[in-house]
């Protein structure tokens, strides 16, 4: 009779706080979500306002159109900055989604509430902060650009597809090797570090920053046409999409950054270090939060490189296998091989 009822039900109780961390990861990335969609009402609305301003102005006599233009205008700025705004705040949401991310793991290993379940809540949650978010954070630019009304499912949309199936896989795949991987790499760009340098390229996008405006002017004069800076930036970011998106699948090893540098005693150089790079961050966010993502995405995959090159010279017949990279002996050397940068330590979820 036990034995039947254990089985009608398979577990009764869950650790509340590693749940409800999780939760948070959850909620932060949903909230992104829907402030996308907010944002791009707000670019709906600014259309509109644009489309209603000419007519009026085309409409109206000289005198009323000097009336009727600036106050449009000023309209219009405070519907492009409420857009930036709330976009602003849906790419923030994704950065809080991570630390709730890497709390969770953390405070159930703590407590000794590793569990099943919590596994595999934590890879729901992860597909819609870091799977789902960033393509709608960069699809909410592409319809501020007047794609969406002109094109339909564009590029930047299938890029975003394209981004949020390899998370999917790239979750699923880490589900089965979490047990047996490395614990100080991850296989393949993990799916917070891919979302992180979405959301951080949309900061810095949206910054305000001449340089960058200057950019997407001339990248928009590139394309031709009457081509908007703000379509030619959707385009960029559609291209960019991309990127950490293959990475995700891929079998590029990419460290784990808090296992390897801020896990267990470090030195107090390296206390020195976290202090300016934390006071940095607080004074230039945006481009600190691109250069942290995004040199940790192109650093992994400057190292693959590199490796794979060395290991070409070397091995100029090809004599390379499988077994020999995974620790059998080298032909002509008594010695095996034994790839770098193993290690042992916890690792957090991909």
């Amino acid at each position: 009779m036990k034995s039947e009822t254990s089985s009608r039900r398979p577990f009764r109780r869950i650790q509340i706080l590693p749940s409800l961390l999780t939760l948070g990861n959850f909620a932060c990335g949903l909230l992104s979500i829907i402030l996308c969609f907010n944002a791009s009402y707000a670019s709906a609305t600014m259309e509109a306002s644009e489309a209603d301003s000419q007519e009026a102005v085309a409409a109206a006599n000289a005198a009323t159109a000097l009336m009727i233009d600036p106050a449009r205008r000023e309209y219009q700025a405070r519907q492009r900055d409420r857009f930036s705004g709330i976009l602003q705040w849906a790419c923030i949401l994704v950065f809080i989604g991570m630390i709730f991310d890497a709390l969770d793991g953390k405070v159930a290993r703590h407590v000794g509430a590793a569990s099943a379940f919590g596994t595999e809540l934590d890879s729901l949650a992860d597909i819609v902060t870091f799977g789902v978010a960033p393509p709608m954070l960069v699809n909410a630019v592409w319809i501020s650009g007047k794609a969406a009304a002109d094109s339909g499912v564009g590029f930047v949309s299938v890029a975003g597809i394209v981004y949020a199936m390899s998370a999917a896989l790239r979750l699923a795949r880490y589900n089965i090797q979490s047990t047996t991987s490395d614990k100080n790499t991850f296989t393949g760009l993990p799916s917070p570090g891919a979302a992180g340098c979405v959301a951080a390229m949309v900061l810095l996008s949206h910054g305000g920053y001449s340089s960058i405006e200057s950019f997407f002017a001339w990248m928009a004069g590139l394309i031709g046409g009457d081509t908007p800076p703000l379509l030619a930036k959707a385009y960029f970011l559609g291209i960019f999409l991309l990127l950490p998106g293959i990475l995700m699948i891929t079998t590029i090893r990419f460290v784990h950054f808090t296992n390897r540098f801020l896990a267990g005693k470090k030195s107090f150089y390296a206390l020195f270090v976290a202090i300016i790079v934390m006071f940095l961050t607080w004074l230039e966010p945006r481009i600190m939060l691109f250069i942290g993502f995004n040199g940790y995405m192109l650093g992994g995959l400057a190292i693959a490189v590199s490796r794979r090159l060395r290991r070409k010279t070397s091995d100029p017949l090809g004599m390379w296998t499988e077994r020999e990279s995974a620790g059998t002996a080298i032909p002509g050397n008594s010695r095996p091989y034994r790839p770098s940068g193993h290690g042992v330590g916890g690792q957090d979820n991909g």
